[in-house]
């Protein structure tokens, strides 16, 4: 039962509280109403998240409770963002964004309620969860002399460095494990000193996201009332994204609200592209008799054909809006290869006005960044923009650079908050680098602050460069711009420094070094965008992987193929026949080969306007050029 129930006269409230959605077809209706346990199914750009925003608004203005909450889960920070800006902008939605309700993401709810009170009980001082931190901490320390027996193991792998840079603990027994494979047999010397380096890291404060896992497991082991703590709180749950919730998530999110909660689910199991859980198996959503929401408001019926023929859940799309441009597909000579990303610069350039690329953005998209292999090129992104590879080459999360740039990718940029916590984080690395008395024990950004007050006593030049590096851009390319930081950061630190510093030794600190590939980079294009000028008009559109785009909507997107690895298929060569309407044997793809495809059907149903594939000619054949032509489709060369 409901802590709150919906009724049909509650919908009237929606035209002032969203007055720009309408929810108005029986698909959004039933899961407006829908008051019991029950998933939601739901196509790309059917605005699910604003769906479910929509529906907590209506649940918050009638909810009665002062001790009791909805929790409201999402996978991504994206996700995350994107409700609580649809909460935050009414009143009643306001009073979910704190006690006793929870808004966040799968992560951050195990940690904040499981998690950090077993790692407190233990005597853990948290320092860092960041898989890359973990990542260089672990490989450091497993080429140490005291570690003999581990070296001389890892020599003998042919991926050794993978193995201890993606050690986990599992289940509430904290077993040690590596994504990476399989490790040594546990009474050896050499696992006896893997498990020695997991746990001195621990001791350090500094896990991998997948740690978390294990001290909830473990938390809820030695303190089984905790369910009911939990289900009490929370008598409603609201999960987004629950597609790329893996079984480790999705078996302890059952656990704890499963027939004790209200649990609705909203997700599209086509969009899971996160692949490599070897429990995938296990996964229920979305259970039977699921709702679904058929109908996109993103793109008309000429895209949603196009989506729905390589949808492996065979569920129908139907495209709303008003589709305004045929599909088009580049057919490319392997000599050519560079030209492709100019050429659907131009074809967009021909479709559409400048107004109306001010709208939303072009992209161009290819499965897989990068990587070697036998084959004719077409394989990765770098095959068509070599300069992509350039954008691979970032500083450590835990280096300066890292932490103060803003030129960040989109699925990466911080909230406020989090984007403070590096401030501070950076701070705490420079007076660590100056030998700064005041940050001597101190563990990490959050603790800086009380710190310096206990030792120091005055806060206020400290708070004041904070808030202006958190809240001014930082740009971290020439030697300019590090001379300028640096100078900067004496001045809100100077009475925090050792006494006889002067700026020139803080500035000759080795922290404010940077590269000479930095200082190049700053000469030449972005290696992540192309700009064209045709005919007097120019264009920009940015380089990325489906996967750094998913959630994102475009005006034209560019999908290009890449090469499947283990599939041995390259994926559009695999997905046309079926595009075009004449393909057969989906079911007997591999898993690879399913994964390639729910890549293409994330990638294609990005743009509202104007859909583009580009394909070696070599691997299209004649009957599939005639059939997509048959289909509307724009044939183009290069």
């Amino acid at each position: 039962m409901a802590a709150v129930s919906l009724v049909a006269k509650d919908l009237g409230d929606l035209e002032q509280l969203v007055p720009d959605l309408c929810f108005d077809d029986e698909e959004r209706r039933e899961a407006l109403l829908e008051n019991g346990t029950r998933d939601f199914n739901a196509v790309p750009g059917s605005g699910k998240t604003s769906l479910l925003a929509a529906k907590l608004l209506l649940l918050a203005k009638k909810w009665p409770h002062s001790h009791k909450g909805i929790c409201i889960l999402s996978h991504t920070n994206i996700a995350r963002e994107e409700l609580t800006l649809r909460l935050a902008a009414s009143a009643e939605g306001s009073r979910l964004l704190s006690y006793p309700h929870f808004v966040g993401t799968i992560h951050g709810f195990i940690n904040q309620f499981l998690a950090m009170s077993t790692l407190r009980c233990l005597g853990i001082n948290l320092d860092v969860i960041d898989d890359e931190v973990f990542a260089k901490r672990a490989w450091s320390l497993a080429n140490s002399p005291r570690n003999s027996k581990l070296r001389y193991w890892i020599r003998n792998q042919r991926n050794g460095e993978e193995l201890v840079s993606k050690l986990f603990y599992k289940s509430s027994r904290l077993e040690v494990l590596s994504e990476g494979g399989k490790l040594p047999r546990p009474h050896t010397a050499s696992f006896k000193q893997m498990a020695g380096l997991k746990k001195a890291l621990a001791h350090e404060g500094v896990f991998r996201h997948r740690d978390m896992f294990a001290f909830a497991e473990l938390a809820l082991a030695e303190q089984p009332h905790l369910l009911d703590v939990i289900h009490r709180r929370f008598p409603m749950v609201f999960i987004d994204e629950m597609q790329d919730t893996s079984w480790e998530q999705e078996d302890i999110l059952n656990r704890l609200f499963d027939s004790r909660s209200v649990v609705q689910r909203f997700g599209d199991i086509d969009q899971q592209i996160i692949s490599g859980d070897p429990e995938s198996e296990k996964l229920t959503f979305p259970r039977t008799g699921h709702g679904t929401i058929s109908t996109s408001k993103r793109f008309g019926q000429r895209i949603a054909e196009a989506v729905e023929s390589i949808r492996g859940s065979q569920l129908p799309v139907v495209g709303e809006a008003r589709g305004a441009c045929n599909p088009a597909m580049i057919l490319y000579k392997t000599t050519n290869i560079d030209r492709v990303v100019f050429r659907f610069g131009e074809l967009v350039l021909d479709r559409f006005n400048d107004a109306e690329l001010k709208k939303r953005p072009v992209r161009v998209m290819c499965a897989r960044r990068g990587g070697e292999g036998k084959v004719v090129p077409g394989r990765n992104m770098g095959d068509y923009w070599p300069a992509f590879g350039q954008a691979n080459r970032t500083p450590p999360k835990d280096s300066l650079q890292a932490l103060l740039s803003v030129q960040r990718d989109l699925h990466d940029r911080p909230t406020l908050s989090a984007r403070a916590y590096e401030v501070r984080q950076a701070v705490l690395l420079v007076l660590r680098a100056a030998k700064a008395p005041s940050s001597e024990g101190v563990r990490n950004g959050r603790s800086l602050f009380r710190a310096v007050r206990e030792q120091e006593g005055n806060l206020g030049a400290l708070q004041r460069l904070i808030r202006d590096l958190t809240l001014n851009s930082v740009s971290l390319v020439s030697t300019d711009d590090w001379i300028s930081l640096a100078s900067k950061m004496y001045q809100g630190l100077s009475d925090l420094l050792p006494s006889a510093m002067t700026i020139e030794e803080f500035t000759a600190l080795d922290i404010f070094a940077h590269s000479q590939e930095a200082e190049e980079c700053r000469h030449n294009e972005l290696p992540t965008v192309c700009k064209l000028s045709n005919a007097g008009r120019e264009l920009q559109y940015t380089l990325g992987t489906v996967a750094s785009m998913k959630g994102e909507t475009h005006v034209a997107s560019l999908v290009l193929e890449s090469y499947g690895g283990n599939s041995k298929r390259f994926d559009l060569q695999m997905a046309l026949p079926f595009i075009a309407g004449i393909g057969k044997g989906y079911g007997k793809l591999t898993v690879t080969q399913r994964a390639q495809m729910r890549n293409l059907y994330v990638a294609m149903s990005r743009p509202t306007d104007f859909l583009c594939l580009a394909a070696n000619e070599s691997r299209v054949d004649e009957d599939t050029i005639t059939a997509l032509v048959a289909k509307g489709w724009d044939i183009e060369t290069c």
